[in-house]
């Protein structure tokens, strides 16, 4: 089931297209008063397509001003916003073109996750094996722009919070390190983005934007569907932090944190249809979802300082200071997580009454 493009909805620049009558009027909400799922969930797929697809391109292929050039060939070959991106009063994040490569890779990878989150946890209205197939697609190619970032990540550590541990010297030698294997991951992401695997995905991602074909429950209500699929989630996210709060260790937390993440994306889906409770909710799974992504990235840094002292004896000093800071930097970023979790069961059973 396509979600077809309405005549005479506004177009993706503020202008209008004229229907077949003549009436230049934009269509309001009133139009649509009971969306089906299949409505929803493809606004959401497609604007977070769009966005991944504006910050994913290269440089090479902007024209003009750096990036203009690119946004207007991409605006013009999506065509109008799908049925559901037109109609609903709430928008999900702006999508455009940063003009940082750090703030695009970022863009990306959060379009990719919420692609990702969605796909999972309203996979019964879609091709089970489509679906599978694309979630796998997204989370390589995750990866491999996780590599960039973490070492971007890696660097703005040394070079902010390198200078109270290191001396001048071993800061500049450090860093250089990491601009080595910065260079060298740029290369293999290079190489990536130049191979087929990634221009298929870019034909999956335009897939996202002008419909996938829905399962026959698409049809049905948003509001009857949607909050429905939501509570395997809650399930997932109750477990992980059963077992979290008995130990409460960094594979754990990290589980939580994944969890964490399909609760807030789902709940940011269906609160286009159920409104505040859902988004509040959302909201408070975010709020612990970044704390504990701060611990995951102190954790990641630990490991790689303790690899860099392992592997370059002569900065194994260096890197002991960087891993004694970031122990003390993680516990507390831990710290009140707890308390946090409690927050969003509470939203959770005032939503869900």
């Amino acid at each position: 089931m396509t979600i077809e493009p309405l005549e005479g909805h506004a177009d993706e620049g503020g202008g209008q297209v004229t229907s077949r009558s003549g009436d230049a009027a934009p269509p309001t909400d009133d139009f649509f008063p009971n969306p089906t799922a299949g409505m929803v969930l493809h606004r959401v797929l497609a604007t977070a397509s769009r966005n991944f697809l504006l910050n994913d391109l290269g440089d090479e292929l902007a024209g003009g001003d750096g990036h203009t050039g690119t946004i207007d060939a991409l605006t013009l070959s999506m065509s109008t916003r799908p049925l559901w991106a037109q109609s609903a009063a709430e928008t999900l994040e702006g999508t455009v073109r940063r003009p940082e490569r750090i703030e695009r890779i970022h863009q990306s990878r959060v379009s990719m996750r919420r692609i990702r989150s969605n796909l999972r946890t309203f996979r019964l209205l879609l091709d089970p094996a489509w679906g599978t197939a694309l979630r796998a697609e997204l989370a390589w190619y995750g990866n491999a722009l996780g590599r960039s970032r973490d070492l971007d990540l890696l660097a703005t550590l040394v070079a902010e919070r390198g200078p109270d541990v290191l001396d001048r010297t071993e800061v500049a030698r450090m860093g250089a390190v990491i601009g080595w294997r910065r260079q060298e991951v740029e290369r293999e992401l290079a190489t990536e983005q130049a191979g087929p695997r990634r221009l298929q995905l870019t034909q999956q991602m335009m897939i996202l934007w002008e419909g996938p074909e829905f399962k026959a429950k698409a049809a049905r209500p948003a509001s009857e569907v949607l909050p429905a699929m939501l509570h395997r989630s809650w399930r997932d996210v109750r477990g992980v932090a059963r077992t979290a709060r008995k130990d409460p260790s960094d594979a754990h937390l990290h589980q939580l944190r994944i969890r964490l993440k399909d609760l807030r994306y789902g709940a940011e889906t269906v609160a286009l249809v159920e409104g505040t409770p859902a988004r509040k909710t959302a909201r408070a799974a975010e709020r612990l979802q970044s704390k504990l992504g701060n611990v995951h990235d102190i954790v990641f840094s630990i490991a790689w300082f303790e690899a860099l002292a392992a592997e370059q004896p002569e900065l194994a000093d260096a890197a002991e200071r960087m891993v004694a800071m970031q122990r003390d930097r993680g516990a507390e970023a831990r710290k009140g997580w707890k308390k946090d979790m409690k927050e969003i069961e509470r939203r959770w059973r005032r939503w869900q009454g």
